[in-house]
């Protein structure tokens, strides 16, 4: 009876625990929902106010004002463009690191994954003279080109630890039926490792998604995306409030749908790889 007791209380706990953590993790997030529906003369209100007609002024004047949709889908080409490249050059890399033999395989993944502490501001610079001379600037490649500095690294350094997790005998047991590298590749390692794929995939979305000195100077006005666009929300005496904290409801939506669709192999592929040797 006293060990019953003592297990219910301790339940008590952890679920008053994680209500509470839960709770001051998602206040912020309420607060600036909130904030987007609430009329413009109740923002600053003082004590805040709680009991009012949610509008949807602040999301209409997203597109009136500072033509926001357009830079949702400046973002969504740049971070999907990113994102497949990124993964796609990754997969190749981490596969030859992970089945080849040759001399300094040991340290070009730590190699790679120094690459992602780069400092942007040493590359971006260079790249802004350099694509300036061909009066690319301003264009979706240059941008999704530079954005790959910080996110390829970091997308082969974790490939590489996935792939590596998946046995050998599986690679033989394919060539055995004749299967070539690239059929190994394909049939057999990518199914196994489709988890940890869509890990990679989410975490290099996010990346280029929240991106902003890469194209803070590498666009001027036809692809500038979320990132650079929120800067216009401060004006000369004021904040847009309303808009800023619609703006911030519209940037979750890509996030949460990409995380909604691909969260059944988040929980396998955060395990770092989906068969271990």
């Amino acid at each position: 009876m006293h060990k019953e007791w003592k297990n219910r209380v301790i339940r008590i706990v952890l679920v008053l625990s994680y209500v509470f953590f839960f709770a001051v993790y998602l206040f912020p997030l309420a607060w600036v929902g909130l904030t987007a529906v609430k009329p413009t003369e109740l923002i600053m209100s003082s004590p805040p106010v709680f009991r009012f007609q949610p509008i949807l002024e602040h999301f209409i004047r997203l597109q009136t004002e500072w033509k926001f949709y357009g830079r949702v889908l400046n973002s969504l080409i740049i971070s999907s463009g990113t994102t497949f490249i990124s993964v796609g050059l990754g997969i190749v890399t981490a596969f030859a690191l992970s089945r080849y033999n040759f001399r300094g395989k040991t340290f070009i993944p730590i190699w790679f994954l120094s690459n992602r502490f780069l400092p942007a501001v040493a590359v971006v610079l260079p790249l802004f003279l350099m694509f300036q001379k061909f009066r690319l600037v301003d264009t979706y490649i240059v941008v999704i080109l530079a954005n790959l500095i910080p996110t390829l690294p970091f997308s082969i350094w974790l490939l590489y630890g996935f792939l590596n997790d998946i046995p050998r005998e599986l690679d033989d047991a394919a060539r055995v039926d004749g299967c070539g590298n690239l059929m190994v590749l394909w049939k057999i390692l990518l199914p196994i490792a489709a988890p940890s794929i869509a890990v990679t995939a989410i975490f290099a979305f996010i990346f280029s998604w929240n991106e902003f000195f890469i194209p803070l100077v590498l666009t001027r006005s036809r692809v500038v995306p979320v990132t650079v666009a929120f800067a216009g929300f401060k004006q000369q005496f004021r904040f847009d409030w309303g808009g800023m904290s619609a703006a911030a409801m519209v940037c979750l939506v890509p996030l949460f749908l990409m995380v909604t669709v691909l969260h059944k192999h988040v929980v396998r592929g955060m395990t770092l790889g989906a068969v271990k040797g």
